[in-house]
């Protein structure tokens, strides 16, 4: 399925035969609004109307049940290396709750090995559990051989959500977890009466769909957001109570991923910006610029994507960044941080002076996993 998205994404066609999968209406009306989760970013971006999106046609033969052996209340969790999956990992470690990881690695094919190496964090994780590791980056770019000049997205939940089942099967795990956290049901824009948002498929809305699809399709597993009940700003700030060290191993950048430098932050994109305040609202200015490499709040070359971060008469950002208030309450966090130990400013000289919205950094588990395991967790958080 991730490449007839991309092949409605780079080619655009009013419809898609798919005649070798069989499915039944409910699931087929499913795949066609999921279409259109995928590629409502690029629809917006280049002002197409939302009647464009290809419709996809698949077989209606009759399928045959497909039979599972048992699952346990166990966990595969998906990580990334960044800031919400790793305080994840820690909270589920500490919690002592049964789990592996996965991770879908955009490395080999014409990337080469260069970016393994950018996420040292997942030595960490390999040390303490099974890290099930997927290269899936193919030998041809499919935009390069289309000639395709537009929007790129990446179907990465999707992707991870279907081979997570495959390991979840052979291993017997019930949960597929990811770090989705609060912010993710945030829109960036509205377009043409609908909402717009980069994360859909990370936010509420995704996960109550895709469990339906579950049910319905007879199969086992449960799609949970570990961190339904977390802003990002929170995972941090926990990050820096347990182990402050562990900061300095994320990597919480798109663009420098791709490089060939041993650079994992590239200082100059919205991802990058909205990483380093929380970091430095939980930490401070020194600890955070040994993590990033620069101070932030001093670069004009961010000035417009501070403001778009920040302020919600602006259009946010199409990156997976948190909401707008809760990266105002950091930049404010921050200028009273600075201000108080005589520090330059920069951009946040033009953040109004504002208390702190505590409530952003409340955590607890997520409702829809056995109760035992709800109150681990969140015992973790009183220690």
């Amino acid at each position: 399925m991730a490449e007839i998205y991309r092949l409605c994404e780079i080619c655009t066609p009013q419809r898609v035969e798919v005649p070798w999968y069989s499915c039944v209406r409910w699931e087929s009306d499913w795949w066609n609004e999921d279409i259109y989760w995928y590629l409502q970013q690029k629809f917006y971006l280049e002002k197409w109307d939302w009647e464009s999106i290809p419709k996809v046609n698949f077989s209606t033969d009759p399928i045959d049940k497909i039979s599972f052996p048992s699952v346990n209340d166990t966990y595969l969790l998906a990580v990334s290396g960044g800031k919400e999956s790793t305080f994840a990992f820690e909270w589920m470690q500490q919690a002592d709750l049964p789990m592996e990881a996965f991770t879908l690695h955009n490395a080999g094919g014409i990337l080469g090995n260069n970016w393994l190496h950018k996420f040292p964090v997942f030595d960490r994780i390999r040390t303490q559990t099974k890290l099930w590791e997927i290269q899936a980056h193919p030998q041809e770019d499919p935009s390069q051989h289309f000639a395709y000049r537009g929007v790129r997205n990446d179907p990465t939940i999707t992707n991870a959500l279907f081979v997570m089942m495959v390991i979840a099967m052979q291993q017997g795990h019930r949960f597929l977890v990811l770090a989705n956290d609060k912010s993710s049901n945030e829109s960036n824009v509205t377009y043409r009466g609908r909402d717009v948002n980069h994360q859909s498929a990370k936010g509420t809305a995704y996960i109550q769909r895709f469990n339906q699809f579950l049910e319905r399709k007879g199969f086992p597993f449960r799609y949970i957001s570990i961190c339904e009940e977390a802003y990002s700003i929170a995972t941090v700030d926990r990050l820096s109570i347990w182990n402050k060290s562990i900061l300095k191993d994320l990597t919480s950048c798109n663009e420098a991923q791709w490089t060939t430098g041993n650079d994992r932050w590239c200082c100059n994109c919205p991802k990058c910006a909205f990483s380093y305040a929380l970091i430095e609202s939980a930490t401070d200015s020194d600890f955070a610029v040994q993590v990033v490499g620069e101070d932030l709040f001093s670069l004009e070359t961010l000035e417009n994507t501070w403001i778009s971060l920040s302020d919600s008469n602006y259009e946010k950002p199409f990156e997976c960044v948190g909401e707008q208030h809760e990266t105002l309450m950091a930049l404010a966090k921050c200028k009273q941080q600075r201000l108080k130990n005589g520090e330059f400013l920069g951009f946040l000289d033009r953040i109004p002076n504002l208390d702190f919205d505590d409530s952003l950094l409340k955590v607890s588990a997520p409702r829809n996993i056995p109760q035992p395991h709800q109150d681990k967790l969140n015992s973790v958080l009183t220690r």
